[in-house]
C-alpha cells in the first residue's frame, strides 16, 4: 500500500468511526473517473453541520495532525481542515456548505480503493466542480473526464446544473465549454 493509500484509508476509517457522511474528491476522484495523474494529497469533503465544527475538529486532531495554529478560525474562514499524515501526506478536509456539496455527498459512490470501501464523488459532479473552477489544471481534468465517459454520463442529471451554476456564477462561457467538450467527446 503505497503512503498515498495509507492516508486515504486513515480519513476514511476515522471518518466511518465518527459517523461523518463523506466523498472523495480532488486528484484521487480524477484518477478513479477521469486520466490519472499525479496526486500527493488526499481530498475529502464532510457534511457537517455548523455547530458541530469544533468538535469534529477536535476529534479528527486526536487522530491526525493538525497543519495549521489555530484550526477551527481555518475552518470557518476557509473551509478547510488541513491535516498532515506522519508519513507526509497532507490530507484536506473540506466541509460542505453549499446545497450542491451536500446533494453530492449523498450521491456519491462506494468503490474499492486501498483495499477498502470508500465513497467517491460521481462523475457527473466531479465534472461539474470542476468545470466552474478558473483553474487550468481543474478545466483539463474536467475536459478529459467528459471526453472519456461522455457516453456514461448521466447528461439530463449534468447539464441542468451546468446551466444553473454558469446563470449563477454570471459566467456563460461555463455553459458554452460544456457543450464544446460535449460535442467533441
Amino acid at each position: 500500500m503505497t503512503v498515498l493509500e495509507q492516508a486515504l484509508a486513515e480519513i476514511v476509517a476515522l471518518l466511518e468511526r465518527l459517523q461523518i457522511d463523506y466523498m472523495v474528491i480532488g486528484g484521487i476522484a480524477n484518477a478513479v473517473w477521469g486520466e490519472p495523474r499525479a496526486t500527493v494529497d488526499v481530498d475529502v469533503t464532510v457534511a457537517v453541520d455548523e455547530d458541530a465544527i469544533p468538535n469534529t475538529v477536535d476529534q479528527i486532531s486526536r487522530r491526525i495532525r493538525l497543519a495549521v495554529a489555530d484550526p477551527v478560525a481555518f475552518v470557518q474562514e476557509t473551509r478547510v481542515l488541513p491535516l498532515d499524515t506522519p508519513n507526509g501526506v497532507r490530507i484536506d478536509v473540506i466541509f460542505a456548505l453549499l446545497p450542491f456539496e451536500m446533494d453530492a455527498i449523498r450521491r456519491a459512490r462506494t468503490i474499492t480503493l486501498a483495499g477498502r470501501a470508500v465513497r467517491v464523488v460521481t462523475p457527473e459532479d466531479l465534472v461539474l466542480m470542476k468545470i466552474i473552477s478558473e483553474r487550468s489544471r481543474d478545466l483539463a481534468d474536467a475536459e478529459a473526464l467528459t471526453r472519456r465517459r461522455i457516453h456514461d454520463l448521466d447528461r439530463d442529471y449534468l447539464e441542468p446544473r451546468i446551466r444553473d451554476m454558469a446563470a449563477l456564477l454570471e459566467r456563460p462561457e461555463i455553459l458554452d465549454r460544456w457543450h464544446r467538450w460535449a460535442e467533441r467527446g
